[in-house]
């Protein structure tokens, strides 16, 4: 009897086994479908926050190669700008009479029945017409709006306006942290002039979290960098912030098995953040106290196989976790360019 039980328990782990792996199996491929979604490059300029002193109401309209446009200007009403665009028509110019008529003793209209002429005697097709007034493609689009307020609804939620979010569509119009130096990215110290990361905030993921250096561990045959654990890890040869060069920084997705943490877990939010228009930016601290603030340039997904670390010629960082979910064969790399500095008091 305890055979077929112990028969019966190795059947059912099996089983198990196999349907977990099967589901396993799916939804990696599943997700590995997705990788395409997570490629975005910054269409905007690469530049720090400008000073507002409050959020423009945005206005835009979507263009022929599905990106959107924003327009920044004071809304109108359709209705007055339907009838602007009326009294802005030429009026035609009342005919005057030909010799034929005058000669059959027809007396020319007088000023009094003008009027009556304009509306109708015919317009000689041969006198130039008055050219009409260019339309204002910024006031159509106000009108269109005004009828369809689309805009208010962030660009990413268009095909779920139901399901939308409430964060705002930011256009560049965000606001500037106090105390930053606007910089250029090629306008970064030379390398070995300024110390160590030890901070990282991504306030557009919920990303805050310390930084520190990965050691080099010895693994019998060759040699690899630790995996950083509930921290974002640096590759100590990179760059420090704010250097010329490239800044490379790991983080986890997720960590199941190991428990190491997921502090890039948003990480692959950001393409989308990119892609419809909103700039990401990125902050480090290093241990001297000073800031960095980098923007989201563009994000690329490659093979783990093929990943490999490469230099900058201006400031650039680099931020790097496996994706798909499950499967983390791929890594997802974002890359950003200096635009800010802020020194320590």
């Amino acid at each position: 009897m305890s055979k077929y039980i112990a028969g019966f328990i190795l059947i059912l782990a099996g089983l198990t086994v196999v349907i977990s792996a099967t589901i396993y199996y799916g939804l990696g491929r599943y997700n590995s479908t997705q990788l395409n979604d997570l490629k975005a490059e910054a269409q905007g300029p690469v530049t720090m926050p400008s000073v507002e002193t409050e959020t423009p109401k945005i206005h835009g309209a979507l263009m022929p190669d599905g990106s959107f446009k924003p327009i920044r200007t004071a809304a109108i009403d359709i209705e007055t700008y339907v009838g602007d665009q009326e009294s802005a028509k030429p009026i035609p110019e009342p005919a005057v009479p030909t010799p034929s008529a005058a000669s059959q003793g027809v007396a020319p209209p007088s000023t009094a029945a003008r009027a009556d002429v304009q509306t109708t005697a015919p317009v000689d097709a041969t006198s130039p017409a008055a050219p009409a007034e260019p339309l204002d493609g910024a006031a159509l689009i106000y009108a269109y709006n005004a009828i369809y307020p689309g805009y208010q609804i962030h660009p990413k939620y268009w095909d779920r306006p139901f399901s939308a979010g409430s964060d705002q569509y930011a256009y560049g119009a965000v606001l500037r942290p106090d105390g930053y130096v606007s910089v250029e990215p090629s306008q970064g110290m030379p390398r070995g002039t300024t110390s160590d990361a030890n901070h990282i905030r991504i306030p557009s993921i919920g990303v805050d979290s310390a930084v520190s250096n990965l050691a080099i561990i010895d693994i019998g045959d060759s040699r690899q960098y630790e995996t950083p654990k509930h921290v974002v890890g640096r590759i100590p040869e990179t760059s420090n912030p704010g250097e010329l060069g490239n800044t490379w920084l790991f983080g986890h997705l997720e960590s199941p098995i190991r428990g190491e943490g997921n502090v890039f877990q948003n990480l692959p939010e950001i393409p989308a953040l990119v892609n419809s228009g909103d700039p990401v930016y990125v902050s480090i601290l290093n241990e001297d106290g000073d800031e960095f603030l980098y923007q989201i340039t563009a994000t690329e997904v490659v093979h783990e196989d093929d990943l490999e670390l490469y230099e900058s010629d201006d400031s650039t960082i680099t931020l790097v976790s496996c994706v798909p979910r499950l499967v983390y064969d791929h890594r997802l790399l974002v890359t950003g360019k200096l635009v800010g500095v802020k020194k320590a008091a």
